[in-house]
């Protein structure tokens, strides 16, 4: 393992899951923007490699969802996953760079919601809390 692959490793195992899950988010905006790159140069094998990159992270995302205890959150982030999924196999069908947009903006503002939630539990770390708005990554 190299040394990059060891120190990323290292950060999902000692992250908390508000982290884990903005970390995701990260993945699929790289990949993303990775797959509109594939596009533009029109390289058909990258794009659908990166797409389908980003869809697994989505699709590992909607499962961590806890519809139970997450309620409407849930649900609605369960909607916003579904979006994403369905444009994400459009852009691949069609090579359509623009259907990635929409969902880069979702994920972004999903990731900054996220962000801040990290910030304000970092903030008041002493209180006792209740992690990941309806999520029960990894258990």
């Amino acid at each position: 393992m190299n040394r990059v692959a060891q120190y990323q490793n290292i950060q999902v195992m000692t992250a908390d899951k508000v982290r884990i899950i903005i970390m995701l988010y990260d993945g699929v905006l790289r990949f993303n923007r990775c797959a509109q790159k594939a596009i533009a140069e029109k390289k058909i094998e990258s794009r659908s490699l990166y797409i389908n990159k980003s869809l697994a992270i989505i699709s590992e995302l909607a499962n961590s969802l806890n519809m139970e205890e997450g309620g409407e959150v849930a649900m609605n982030l369960a909607r916003l996953y579904d979006f994403a999924q369905s444009s994400l196999t459009k852009a691949n069908l069609t090579n359509d760079a623009s259907a990635i947009d929409g969902v880069n903006r979702v994920m972004a503002e999903l990731k900054a919601g996220w962000e801040a939630i990290a910030h304000s539990s970092s903030a008041t770390a002493a209180e006792p809390r209740r992690e990941g708005a309806g999520v029960s990554y990894g258990g």
